[in-house]
């Protein structure tokens, strides 16, 4: 084969290497909502509301901090339309965090600041694998600062509001099919948005029937960085260099409504409905300083709407016991799933507890099995089935006074 012809499948490597913007938001933002399948809107009460719902701040005397972490733990395996072959991506532990502080200025009035990572994915690859062309490794997070005012305008009735400042970071590295050779590419970026949220409670019968609601927008994300290539052919090199990059993408708005039924002085349950606008993803541009290499690429995501439901008991006054359940479809189209990011709908089963002192001192667990529907890709040149497993420990502690 000549130069320009290996050339050609080189640079054609990075066009399928921008799979960015699948469905990576992570539900997950404390171990009391994980517990419950985050089916919370209508009844959170607790700092970790300024994530699902700010309104629930509103009303809540004194002082709350709580910090958690989730550990994620992936299990997900490809099967090859043309070997048959079926690989498994490298076991790799994530483990994103979330910080909430809460205090209540007066009767009616609360503010809060929260930090986690509302969106967040990675994969990893065997080296050796049919996909190395198209996929090594993949990471992508999104940390937000999230302050927020929150205001009981009748005490059936509570409003809030917040800014959010973004923070987003993105890696890829993936193989370059030189023919009688193979090299990398390594692709990152970072960039930062702000967008907002807001949210309400409403106590419709008293002590009996809640409605909640809460939005938090989307926002715009200049993301700049730069290409790396390595173990490039000396033929190829004046072309293939290492150079700066830039990508524009968009965060989705998440929308939430949520039913909570007080069904005893025990037990409370709650029904949410979440939809994501995923379908702002309608193409993948990363920009080479070479125009030449930049290869926009249509994605036409979808969006989604997903539902949870979930309870909580009190056991007594220490301890609390949660179970819950999630349906979460996938936005990825068939045609543009690929294995930087692979994405299929998720059944998610839950169950937690909850401890309590009597110096405000407490503490959250939670567990979460997701069950990953399998999805075959019909994507170009790479054919396949996507199937798996997750499994998520979520543990909170903090200290209300």
């Amino acid at each position: 084969m000549n130069s320009s012809k290996k050339l050609a499948v080189a640079v054609a490597v990075l066009a399928a290497t921008t799979s960015l913007a699948s469905g990576f938001r992570l539900e997950g933002q404390s171990a009391r909502a994980v517990g419950m399948s985050t089916a919370v809107t209508a009844l959170i009460d607790d700092s970790s509301a300024i994530y699902y719902n700010p309104a629930g701040l509103a009303g809540r005397k004194g002082l709350e901090v709580q910090a958690g972490i989730n550990l994620i733990i992936p299990s997900l395996a490809f099967t090859s339309d043309n070997t048959a072959a079926t690989t498994w991506v490298n076991t790799k532990l994530s483990t994103p965090f979330n910080l909430y502080a809460s205090y209540g200025i007066l009767e009616q009035l609360s503010l809060g600041v929260g930090f986690f990572v509302p969106f967040g994915s990675s994969a990893s690859w065997p080296e050796d694998w049919e996909g190395s062309g198209r996929a090594l490794t993949s990471s992508v997070q999104v940390f937000d600062i999230n302050p927020t005012l929150a205001w009981q305008v009748h005490p059936r009735f509570r409003i809030a509001a917040g800014f959010q400042v973004f923070l987003g970071s993105v890696y890829i590295e993936r193989g370059m099919n030189f023919v009688d050779s193979m090299g990398k590419v390594q692709l990152g970026g970072s960039a930062t948005g702000f967008g907002w949220n807001a949210g309400f409670q409403l106590e419709v019968y008293e002590e009996r029937l809640f409605l909640g609601g809460s939005y938090r927008s989307g926002a715009p994300m200049a993301f700049a960085g730069s290409a790396h290539f390595a173990d490039v052919p000396l033929e190829f090199q004046a072309r293939l260099k290492d150079q700066p990059i830039s990508a524009d993408l968009t965060l989705p708005d998440v929308a939430t409504v949520g039913i909570g039924i007080k069904a005893s002085k025990q037990l409370r349950v709650g029904l949410d409905v979440t939809a994501v606008t995923w379908a702002t993803f309608k193409e993948l541009k990363i920009e080479f300083e070479d125009p030449a290499l930049t290869n926009p690429l249509p994605k036409k995501w979808d969006s989604t709407a997903a539902i949870s439901v979930g309870g909580e008991y009190d056991v007594n006054e220490q301890w609390r016991a949660r179970m819950g359940f999630g349906f979460d479809p996938t936005g990825t189209p068939s045609n543009t799933l690929t294995p930087d990011l692979p994405d299929a709908t998720k059944f998610r089963f839950s169950a937690g507890a909850g401890w309590k002192s009597s110096f405000g001192l407490f503490a959250d667990l939670a567990y979460q099995f997701v069950f990953l529907v399998p999805i075959k890709s019909t994507a170009p040149g790479f054919g396949g089935t996507y199937a798996g497993s997750a499994q998520v420990i979520a543990l909170n502690v903090g200290y209300k006074m």
